[in-house]
């Protein structure tokens, strides 16, 4: 395991592998990035390709590609393992007992399912003729490739089709539930979800199956196929229909789209259909167009609008928005033009001005109802559309003065009262400027009237919707803890500095293993190794890695410092406040100690903590 492990690391750069998931820019010889693990204003996230690890100074997690991996998918190590290597093209030659836990059986329930649902899309004998609900997709303006490489597929108007299917493959029916794919009735009988329906499956952003989302085919095929002559083109008997028992009519009006429900692998509040196809795109164009549902998604990466993704329900998560915030500063939305539509529209974006995100609104023309509509009938439009994308305050502001007349004092007040929260919740002040000088110019109000009414004010909903805060990371290190790495990491990529090193205090280190590092780089040092690779070799293997990781630090942190002779300064200045940061330490204890010293009048106890702590605080003020 451990060569396979390290095979994996070779074929995969890290600065590739975390770029696909976050946006990094070009630091020195490192790459930055605002960490995607905590919030932050100043990027604190470093990731060096030459030592082939990650850091964030802000939050304290770092490690390897399967560290990053782990916590950016919230994986345990088995799972990362699998998908790293299918990721590098490297075959585990055997299987670890531990890939086989729950969540690795039910991918593998969801993949066969996927392929299970295609197959029976393009499932017609005859080369000639289709699946009803092929010509369907095909009408609905979606190209073969398209429909390929989405894995769209069709879930056959059967009780069981599907349940017989994957238990012939081994699942058994408690687990085809608990992927999502079998609902149990009353009387405990279990039945497929999914019946008679397109079905879209959705990918986590490694392009792991998780669930499927089933759009309802009977009612659309009907109401569509007498006007566009399908059934002259359709093979109708291609999809499979069970005469049997166990096919059963529908009594009462499903519903038009049916998702798989929350399971172990799928959680929809996280999951954004089309993002590991869009990641990439979304990261070059620093920008993300968010439609709502799969057909939008599908057409618009037809149109060639590839950074397009849509949520799994009604409104934008705030755990969506802040991993489409890793790879983006900028989201376009477009929702259907309905009052549900206008609603979700709506919440997305105050919850993307919570978390400092620039929105837009892309704006189709009338008469088009969503972005697959519009690239049905011209994909140049859904292109514009997005192209000429308005800063919501502009949208805000315009669709107020269209519904209002601006010329009364009743309508620019209403104008205001529908625009002035819009502009609370920007976060830029320079920005909030800009809006209230439109708004004063638009309705003819004085801009003091105006900053007077932003501050009365109530902001948008975002707050309802953002809670608070959370890191996911350790807490910070200590200073002390900061000082002892700097120390050890300097002296690794500079040992020059180690030059006429002045006695280093042993007592001042909090940890064992760098106290250890540290004293194989002093005995080298003495024996005139003055080369980086050389002393890392020193150490021994189980040290070699946190030896890695200190150095890194130490190269980020003294990324501006040119001159040895500054470095040198710097080691000097940290050898003094480790002893401090120690003295400072051992105050706050001597301090307690002597407390219960006079609590039980120990006078012999009490003189020594006294003098100790009289030459401890000489230290502190040295």
């Amino acid at each position: 395991m451990p060569g396979q492990i390290d095979d994996i690391k070779a074929r995969l750069d890290i600065v590739e592998l975390v770029q696909s998931y976050i946006r990094l820019n070009k630091a020195g010889s490192n790459y930055k990035a605002l960490c995607p693990f905590h919030s932050e204003k100043t990027p604190s996230f470093n990731v060096s390709p030459t030592r082939q690890i990650w850091h964030c100074f802000g939050c304290g997690l770092g490690g390897d590609h399967f560290k990053f991996v782990m916590q950016i998918e919230g994986l345990e190590f088995p799972e990362a393992l699998e998908l790293l290597a299918k990721r590098a093209g490297v075959t585990l030659r055997r299987e670890d007992p531990r890939l086989k836990s729950e969540r690795a059986r039910l991918y593998q329930l969801a993949e066969e399912a996927a392929k299970l649902f295609a197959s029976v899309l393009h499932g017609s004998k005859s080369p000639e003729r289709i699946t009803a609900p092929l010509a369907y997709l095909k009408k609905r303006g979606l190209a073969d490739d398209a429909i390929t490489a989405w894995r769209i597929g069709y879930a056959p108007d059967s009780w069981e089709y599907a349940m017989r299917a994957l238990a012939a493959k081994g699942y058994t029916p408690e687990e085809i539930e608990r992927a999502g794919l079998a609902v149990k009735s009353g009387d405990g009988r279990r039945h497929d979800r999914f019946r008679n329906r397109i079905t879209f499956p959705i990918s986590d952003a490694s392009g792991r199956v998780v669930g499927f989302s089933g759009r309802i085919f009977d009612q659309i095929d009907k109401a569509d196929q007498s006007a566009s002559g399908l059934s002259e083109t359709a093979d109708k008997n291609s999809f499979i229909k069970h005469s049997d028992s166990s096919t059963l009519p529908v009594l009462s009006a499903p519903a038009k789209y049916i998702n798989t429900p929350q399971t172990l692998i799928y959680d929809k509040s996280k999951i954004l259909y089309g993002f590991d196809r869009a990641k990439e795109a979304i990261r070059k164009e620093n920008a993300v167009v968010l439609v709502e549902g799969q057909m939008d998604v599908v057409m618009s990466h037809q149109a060639g609008i590839k950074n397009t993704v849509a949520v799994s329900g009604t409104a934008l998560s705030t755990d969506q928005l802040r991993t489409l915030k890793r790879l983006s500063n900028t989201i376009i939305s477009s929702f259907d033009r309905d009052a549900a539509g206008e609603i979700a529209t709506k919440r997305s974006l105050d919850l993307a001005a919570a978390l400092d995100v620039e929105r837009k609104v892309a704006i189709l023309p009338s008469g088009f109802k969503d972005a697959a509509d519009a690239v049905l009938k011209d994909p140049e439009i859904w292109r514009r559309a997005v192209a000429e994308a308005k800063p919501v305050a502009q949208f805000f502001l315009e669709t107020a003065l269209a519904n209002h007349d601006a010329k009364t004092a009743a309508g620019k007040r209403a104008v205001a009262e529908a625009v002035l929260p819009e502009i609370k919740i920007i976060g830029s002040e320079v920005e909030k400027s800009h809006w209230i000088q439109e708004l004063s110019r638009a309705i003819g109000v004085g801009e003091e009237a105006l900053w007077r009414e932003l501050a009365k004010s109530k902001p948008a909903a975002a707050n309802a919707f953002v809670p608070a805060e959370t890191k996911k990371g350790s807490a910070p290190a200590s200073r002390r803890s900061q000082l002892e790495s700097l120390l050890v990491g300097t002296l690794l990529i500079h040992p020059e500095t180690g030059q006429n090193l002045p006695e280093v205090p042993r007592h001042a280190f909090l940890d064992e293993k760098r106290l250890q590092i540290f004293e194989i780089i002093e005995s080298a040092l003495r024996e005139n190794v003055r080369e980086h690779s050389a002393l890392l070799a020193a150490v021994p293997a189980e040290l070699q890695e946190l030896a890695n990781y200190l150095a890194f630090q130490a190269e980020v942190l003294h990324e501006r410092i040119e001159s040895a002779a500054e470095r040198g300064r710097e080691i000097l200045v940290c050898i003094r406040e480790l002893e401090r940061e120690w003295a400072r330490d051992r105050l706050r204890v001597l301090s307690a100690d002597i407390g219960e010293a006079e609590r039980t009048k120990d006078e012999a106890r009490l003189k020594v903590l006294l003098d100790e702590f009289s030459a401890v605080s000489a230290k502190v003020g040295e």
